[in-house]
């Protein structure tokens, strides 16, 4: 009970360029759906103090309009500076605001594929973008562009894929990225390297693909980062993939699959964010400390912790220590650190 006051406060906060740095990195999630949440306000308080570079919206902490405006009036109450504010708006089953809150009902990925073109795609993704934005929010935690399965329990059954073939996945892909964008809304492509042919879903465990994922689930991938309007983001999933990373991780912690897949292979640039590090399929394995330290190591950017369950007041002070602690171990070196951190603050700048 007396972190929180420990947390209002300000105690144990740290000031210096490499904690700055740690701060650009998190992208934190609070419980309630008001102002009256005692975890929004001091989120609030933590992110003006530049502790927490991102805030992400769980349905959780969508109440009413009114609430909603109040929360993002609360997170934008900054002096010049104002965390990034993220949720997922894809359309279909995941869409967090509503006709309720006088928000378009977008279709599913799979139904835009069966009745738009790409170009009437990216028209009804710009009104969402213009509603989005008008709201107060910056990031849009999509597209999905993992291959379709119906059977697939995360992604398929709720219709979340375009389709099967790669070019028709990249050509909707920039539909959202391109309509979403030209409103100032940030979009992150989703979940590398592949989650649509996993028959777990990473929600609960670590999703095996190692025996159903192909090279052609990249390919999506690709196209999208090879087009006119590349992802400002790329999102990691909690997802296994033996032939590329065979000690088992999944690839939001693992080095071969973000660093050596992602970065270097495919020759991303932009900023990667990690799925929620808070889901059981990370969380059954190890702790926050060593998630968010492997996440980071692996050469992740934006590093996403819900923090409801278990809900940590002083996790962006923890988050500081957690990280110099590494460094000094060797584990992670302060070079990567305020690299992710530049990267983030670059695309902030524009």
């Amino acid at each position: 009970m007396l972190a929180y006051p420990l947390a209002w406060l300000g105690w144990f906060r740290h000031r210096d360029k490499l904690a700055a740095a740690v701060g650009d990195l998190l992208l934190v999630g609070f419980y309630g759906a008001s102002t009256a949440s005692p975890s929004a306000r001091l989120l609030a308080r933590q992110a003006r103090r530049a502790q927490v570079g991102a805030v992400f919206f769980v349905s959780q902490n969508v109440g009413t309009m009114e609430e909603l405006k109040g929360l993002l009036g609360l997170f934008g109450a900054g002096e010049g500076w104002a965390p990034l504010l993220a949720i997922d708006h894809e359309g279909g089953t995941v869409q967090r605001l509503t006709e309720a809150h006088g928000m378009t009902r977008l279709p599913s990925a799979r139904d835009v594929a069966a009745g738009l073109s790409p170009a009437e795609a990216c028209g009804i993704y710009a009104q969402a973008g213009r509603e989005l934005a008008a709201v107060g929010f910056d990031v849009n935690l999509g597209p999905v562009v993992d291959v379709d399965d119906p059977t697939n329990p995360s992604i398929g059954i709720s219709g979340r894929a375009y389709g099967t073939d790669p070019q028709l996945i990249a050509s909707y892909g920039e539909a959202f990225v391109e309509g979403f964008s030209g409103t100032g809304i940030i979009c992150a492509a989703k979940h590398f390297p592949g989650h649509g042919r996993s028959t777990g879903d990473s929600h609960y465990h670590a999703a095996d693909i190692s025996a159903t994922w192909t090279e052609d689930e990249l390919e999506p991938f690709v196209r999208l980062i090879a087009s006119n309007h590349p992802p400002p983001m790329v999102m990691t999933g909690h997802l296994r993939l033996d032939q590329v990373a065979p000690d088992g991780r999944p690839a939001t912690i693992s080095a071969p699959i973000v660093t050596g897949l992602l970065r270097e292979r495919l020759g991303y640039r932009g900023v990667v964010v990690t799925d929620d590090l808070d889901m059981k399929a990370v969380n059954h394995l190890m702790g926050r400390k060593e998630a968010l330290v492997q996440a980071i190591a692996a050469g992740n950017d934006l590093i996403m912790i819900k923090n409801l369950f278990g809900y940590d007041p002083l996790l962006p002070q923890r988050a500081v220590g957690w990280v110099r602690a590494a460094i000094a171990e060797g584990v992670l070196s302060e070079e990567q650190v305020l690299g992710a951190a530049a990267r983030v603050r670059a695309l902030r700048a524009k």
